[in-house]
């Protein structure tokens, strides 16, 4: 169309340049054809892409990711040019879309792509230790020494792409296929079912995602494997309240990571089930639509009615088990919610201890004081100018007399220290009755009143 834009894959070009792989692998393809030569299908390894240029009733391709090697550029290129990938294609895998579903219509027949986009979660169970996350990835910013706890920053990514030739042919490409995709279209080459192919493309999409749904199922349940053994040392450690260990059993960067994982879990189905819905709605329009030029015409249109009821069906079931998954991820997120604010308590909880020892200490320290009180009077008042001594040498010993001013200090002294104990205890009684409260809360509600009278009089 004259608004769509084809840089010729500018945007991949740049972006593969970029990166720098040592000791690349050789590129090839694994291809499974149907051709008039060939009608019962066999697979074939290709050095180059020259090979997809040759008509083919059915053509599944599995290539590697794109973008994986800079002297791979070339070859991907090509690829691109002789199913003439839409530039959108290519753009979105350097833009790491977590969804993306597109159905267009050109000159050549119709093609149909998405990419997929999800965490990677490999578990590592050494002996005496309980499973952890495998880092099979570290972080750009990790710059030498130990790890996180629970950190992995792989990703499965895979992208796919079916072309529907005006000749009647369908190809499908598949890059950076998981093994359980590759394995799945095994089986389906070998059960010989792929006659509806002709009828209802989106039948390869059936078989692909559910593939994707046994991959997506693993990484969940990796992550729930993983997650259970350090959700229940939180439990036991709350209950039996060993704090000496807390530094060795506890790790908040391990809950995090755990936690961070589980985001990116949902968010890759979330994704899923946005990419169900438009496959259903494509698979569903493809059969009524003129999209179907150049398929088989003798397939009669209640076979090609049954075989897209067919295609729908089974999507809204791998649909409902996307569901399913995602509700064993969302009761998964509580769970890491729950343990995260119990490890919180568990560490409150033993502030609280600490701040009690130090209550004690600050106790025992006063009670010492009271010890040393008395003396501590006595030789206050002797030590002041209350009493006077006075050497006689008649009796040839010291005359120890008070001054008036002892007897005047304490006629002010010990009524002052009842009257300062009353109030005390009255204030002590007052502050813990009914009444007490109630005033409290009179004298608080008098700011708020009078702004309110304010109010009222000003918009009166």
């Amino acid at each position: 169309m004259s608004w769509s834009r084809e840089d010729d894959y500018a945007a991949f070009k740049a972006a593969a340049s970029s990166y720098n792989s040592p000791n690349p692998r050789p590129w090839s393809l694994l291809v499974w054809d149907v051709a008039h030569a060939n009608p019962e299908g066999n697979w074939h390894v290709e050095p180059s892409s020259d090979c997809l240029r040759s008509e083919a009733t059915l053509r599944i391709v599995f290539a590697p990711l794109h973008g994986g090697q800079r002297e791979w550029i070339s070859d991907f290129v090509e690829l691109f040019r002789v199913l003439n990938v839409p530039s959108d294609f290519t753009t979105e895998r350097t833009q790491s879309v977590c969804h993306s579903f597109a159905s267009r219509t050109d000159r050549h027949g119709t093609c149909s792509w998405f990419h997929f986009l999800f965490k990677n979660i490999t578990i590592r169970h050494e002996p005496g230790k309980m499973p952890e996350v495998d880092l099979r990835i570290p972080g750009r910013w990790q710059q030498g020494g130990a790890s996180l706890p629970q950190a992995d920053y792989s990703w499965l990514v895979a992208s796919f792409f079916m072309r529907v030739h005006t000749h009647g042919g369908v190809t499908l490409v598949c890059f950076g296929a998981p093994p359980r995709v590759r394995r799945r279209f095994e089986e389906f080459v070998d059960s010989c079912g792929w006659d509806d192919v002709q009828t209802n493309p989106y039948v390869l999409f059936d078989v692909l995602l559910e593939g994707l749904y046994f991959e997506v199922d693993k990484m969940v349940w990796n992550m729930n494997t993983i997650f259970g053994p350090l959700e229940h040392s939180i439990l036991e450690l709350a209950h039996t309240k060993d704090y000496g260990q807390l530094n060795s059993r506890l790790s908040f960067a391990a809950l995090h990571n755990c936690a961070k994982h589980i985001i990116y879990l949902g968010e890759g189905l979330d994704a899923a089930l946005l990419l169900l819905d438009s496959a259903l709605a494509h698979a569903r329009d493809f059969g009524r639509s003129e999209n179907t030029r150049g398929l088989a015409a003798n397939a009669g249109r209640p076979r090609a009615e049954l075989v897209t009821r067919l295609v729908r069906e089974r999507l809204s079931y791998r649909k409902s088990l996307f569901r399913s998954t995602q509700l064993r991820l969302s009761s998964l997120h509580k769970r890491i919610d729950n343990s995260i604010a119990l490890a919180f308590n568990v560490v409150t909880q033993k502030d609280s201890m600490v701040v009690t020892r130090d209550s004690s200490v600050m106790k025992m320290i006063a009670a010492i004081t009271m010890v040393f009180l008395p003396t501590t009077g006595v030789a206050t008042v002797v030590g002041s100018q209350l009493l006077v001594s006075e050497w006689q040498k008649e009796s040839q010993s010291w005359n120890v007399m008070a001054t008036p001013l002892f007897w005047t200090t304490w006629w002010i002294t010990i009524p002052l220290t009842v009257c300062v104990l009353a109030v005390a205890f009255v204030w002590q009684w007052w502050s813990h009755s009914e009444r007490a409260q109630d005033q409290t809360r009179k004298i608080l509600r008098k700011p708020a009143n009078l702004f309110a009278r304010g109010k009222t009089a000003s918009t009166g």
